[in-house]
């Protein structure tokens, strides 16, 4: 759908060809590049928030990250800018659909499709914890997969680089509840890598048992369950789980860091080793 005549190509050098969807942030469009006819999606910051720096430098964050990282399962960024009065970042285009809508269309994944997946993002999350950068926000919405079954994590908007100051909301909690660490909801200034490992291993139990290790009627309810409870192992909700991923998730919702996966990488070892059918 083409977009309406009060944003009528207000880029130099991007032609707007479409809509793809809206946000809290924003709005993305799919455009073409006039230099070398490319498509990119570009996403374009809500004009009320414009006037807020501190949505203008996440805006700037999630560019500069995502320019410097080079992996095919993370989204690549090729720059930001701001142009009649609209920030915006140009990002690569994304064929394919969230893994949310998978969700919501289908209820669960079966386990071989679960551990394929799995394997892209934690090889994705390496890419990004090598290079320094925590994602903060690693959830079924910000994962795209294609007709193909290849994922791209998206959205770096909330991620922590070691160089750069910590964003939060006005100092408060930033995630997603349903797929957020403990120590995250406690101290989101000090997390690391492993709590990209827990919010992987809450986004793959959600794909093989049908929902996220802890729901609520509030966003209050799932960080006091989260908090205060234990999760429910997989194989208990469902018994076709094999023991493999069944000991993998439970490592990966571990209460305590330091009980987790210590990297991505070893995350990855433990599934494939599951994926040729032999122990964790």
């Amino acid at each position: 759908m083409p977009p309406s005549g009060r944003f009528a190509q207000p880029f130099q050098d991007y032609e707007i060809l479409g809509r793809f969807g809206s946000g809290g942030m924003g709005t993305v469009f799919q455009a073409r590049r006039k230099s070398d006819g490319l498509e990119v999606a570009i996403k374009v910051l809500r004009p009320s928030l414009s006037r807020n720096a501190r949505f203008v430098e996440r805006m700037r964050r999630e560019a500069e990250i995502s320019m410097r990282l080079d992996h095919p399962g993370l989204v690549k960024g090729y720059g930001f800018g701001e142009e009649g009065g609209y920030h915006y970042v140009v990002m690569e285009s994304c064929a394919g659909r969230t893994l949310a809508a998978l969700l919501k269309a289908w209820g669960s994944f079966p386990e071989e499709r679960v551990l394929d997946l799995g394997i892209q993002l934690a090889e994705a999350l390496a890419c990004a914890h090598d290079g320094g950068v925590i994602h903060r926000d690693v959830k079924p919405s910000n994962i795209v997969v294609d007709d193909d079954g290849r994922a791209k994590l998206m959205d770096l908007g909330l991620a922590k680089a070691e160089s750069d100051p910590t964003l939060t909301r006005d100092g408060g909690t930033v995630g997603t509840p349903q797929y957020m660490s403990p120590e995250q909801a406690e101290a989101p200034t000090q997390v690391d890598e492993r709590s990209d490992l827990y919010s992987l291993g809450a986004t793959l139990y959600h794909m093989v048992v049908g929902s996220p290790p802890f729901e609520g009627d509030s966003a209050a309810h799932v960080l006091t369950r989260l908090l205060g409870e234990r999760v429910v192992p997989a194989s208990q909700v469902e018994p076709s789980v094999s023991r493999g991923l069944d000991l993998v998730l439970r490592r990966l919702l571990m209460r305590r860091p330091e009980d987790r996966y210590a990297s991505a990488r070893e995350l990855v070892a433990d599934l494939r080793a599951v994926q040729r059918g032999k122990a964790p």
